[in-house]
C-alpha cells in the first residue's frame, strides 16, 4: 500500500513538472514573438531612415550648343508621369564657362559670359491623363541672354503628313507656336555656349547642336480624320521670349526680374 502511495506522489510530482514545464515553454514562446516583433519594428525604423536620409537621384547631362551667338536652338523633353511623380529639370551655366580667351562668344573681352538658372517642375504632356502641368520655380539670367520660348508645350512649327487629312492643332500657317502635345522645351542660345542638364529622372533631353540651321523632326502622325507634323529649328535671337513670371507656383512666392547687363 505504501508503494502504491511512493508511485502515485511520484506521478503527480511529474504531472506537476510537465505543468511547469508547459507554462515556462509558452512563456518563452511569447517573449520570443515579442521580440520577433519588436526586432520588425526595428527594422522598419532602419529602413524609413534609410530612405528618407538617402538623397533624391540627379542625372546631369551637359551639352554644347554650337551655330551661332544670333540664333536660338531647340531643347525638348517629355516630363514623367503619374507613375513616377514629380518631374524637375533645371538648367543652368556657370557664368564664366566659355571665357576663355579663345573663346568668349558673347563678350570678347570679359570671362563674364553668361549666367543661367532655369529650374522647372512638371508631370507629362498635354495628351496624358495624368497631371499635365509644368511650372517655373525659379528663373535667373546675368551677363547675357541665353534663353527663350520655355512653354510646356514646346514652340515648334506644324504641317501636314497627309494632304488628304485635316490638319490637326495649330500652325498651319507656317508659325511658330505652342503646338507640340507630346513634349516641352525651350529654346537656347548658341555660338558654343556650354549648358548643364539635371534632372530628376533618367534620359536625356533631345536638342539642336547648332551644327547646322536644318530643322529637326519631333512627332508625326496621321490618325482617323487628322495628320500632323511636329518640327523645330533654329529661331532668331532676335525673336527671344523671356520666361513669364506668372508661371511660378506659388502665390507669395516673391518674383525679381532678372537682370540684364
Amino acid at each position: 500500500m505504501a508503494l502504491e502511495q511512493d508511485i502515485a506522489k511520484l506521478v503527480d510530482r511529474a504531472d506537476e513538472l510537465t505543468n511547469i514545464v508547459d507554462n515556462k515553454a509558452t512563456l518563452i514562446d511569447n517573449k520570443m514573438v515579442e521580440l520577433d516583433n519588436r526586432v520588425k519594428a526595428k527594422e522598419a525604423q532602419v529602413d524609413q531612415f534609410i530612405q528618407d536620409a538617402t538623397p533624391e537621384s540627379r542625372y546631369v547631362q551637359t551639352i554644347t550648343i554650337g551655330g551661332s551667338k544670333d540664333y536660338l536652338y531647340p531643347v525638348w523633353w517629355r516630363f514623367p508621369d503619374n507613375s513616377f511623380g514629380t518631374g524637375k529639370l533645371t538648367i543652368h551655366r556657370n557664368y564664366a564657362w566659355n571665357g576663355g580667351v579663345s573663346e568668349r562668344p558673347l563678350n570678347s573681352t570679359s570671362a563674364h559670359q553668361a549666367a543661367l538658372l532655369l529650374e522647372l517642375e512638371g508631370n507629362a504632356s498635354v495628351w496624358s491623363g495624368d497631371a499635365n502641368y509644368m511650372n517655373i520655380k525659379r528663373f535667373h539670367e546675368r551677363y547675357n541672354n541665353t534663353v527663350s520660348h520655355v512653354d510646356y508645350r514646346l514652340q515648334c512649327y506644324a504641317e501636314k503628313m497627309d494632304p488628304a487629312k485635316s490638319f490637326y492643332g495649330g500652325g498651319e500657317d507656317g508659325s511658330l507656336g505652342p503646338w507640340h502635345c507630346t513634349r516641352s522645351g525651350l529654346y537656347l542660345r548658341g555660338g558654343g555656349l556650354t549648358y548643364r542638364i539635371t534632372k530628376n529622372w533618367q534620359g536625356d533631353v533631345d536638342f539642336h547642336d547648332g551644327s547646322d540651321m536644318e530643322r529637326r523632326d519631333t512627332y508625326s502622325s496621321a490618325q482617323g480624320d487628322w495628320t500632323v507634323r511636329w518640327f523645330v529649328k533654329p529661331i532668331e535671337f532676335a525673336a527671344r521670349k523671356a520666361p513669364i513670371a506668372n508661371t511660378i507656383p506659388y502665390v507669395n512666392h516673391p518674383y525679381t526680374p532678372p537682370v540684364t547687363e
